[in-house]
């Protein structure tokens, strides 16, 4: 009578599945990771869509005016920061920190953590600028994500009074695969790479 052998894995071939199992991994993770970056990327391109239409809305109840970006002025009067003007617009804080954002930039004399920041050209210190004066304001960008914990994503060029707020932190953070979120001053929202798109001035 013939026994049964039983068969089982050397230890080579053991090896060679891991090995194949590392090398699948290795080009699975990236993609996974990006995939995971997209997802982030479409929540923050929500939420800047919902901020667009709350500042829209805020202009209709304010002359066509849009907010005041806020900060201590020059009168050493306190004034409301942009996204306190617009949050009862857009019911909830929340919309204002980025998904994909690794720090939150507290802004001073606040509790939200903010990740981005506004044309200071247009939304000045209590009030802003009137949307009828913006040229093409489907070009011209109104929020932007930025890296500092200041309120604007781009400062104003006006030198009386002297300009402040500008600090090399305060630039725009390509945080979604190279590009970045923008709001524009006709209320729409639109992912942008990073360089040579944003950084013209006349889109500020």
């Amino acid at each position: 009578m013939r026994s049964k052998r039983k068969t089982a894995f050397t230890l080579i071939e053991l090896l060679v599945v891991i090995a194949i199992i590392a090398i699948l991994a290795a080009i699975l993770f990236p993609v996974f990771a990006k995939a995971r970056e997209k997802a982030r990327q479409s929540s923050c391109l929500s939420n800047t869509k919902q901020m667009g239409l709350g500042i829209m809305q805020y202009c209709q109840d304010y002359d066509e005016t849009f907010p005041g970006g806020g900060g201590m002025g020059f009168n050493s009067a306190w004034n409301p920061a942009w996204w306190q003007e617009i949050e009862p617009y857009v019911k909830g804080s929340q919309i204002f920190t980025c998904p994909s954002a690794t720090g939150y930039a507290n802004a001073t004399g606040t509790n939200y953590p903010v990740t981005y920041g506004c044309n200071r050209n247009l939304m000045k210190w209590a009030s802003g600028a009137k949307l009828a004066s913006v040229v093409a304001p489907a070009e011209r960008i109104i929020i932007a994500e930025h890296n500092g914990t200041d309120w604007c994503a781009y400062a104003s060029n006006e030198t009386n009074p002297p300009n402040i707020y500008m600090t090399v932190n305060n630039t725009i953070n390509p945080r979604h695969l190279g590009g970045s979120n923008l709001i524009f001053c006709d209320g729409h929202a639109k992912w942008f790479i990073a360089g040579g798109d944003v950084n013209p001035t006349n889109l500020w």
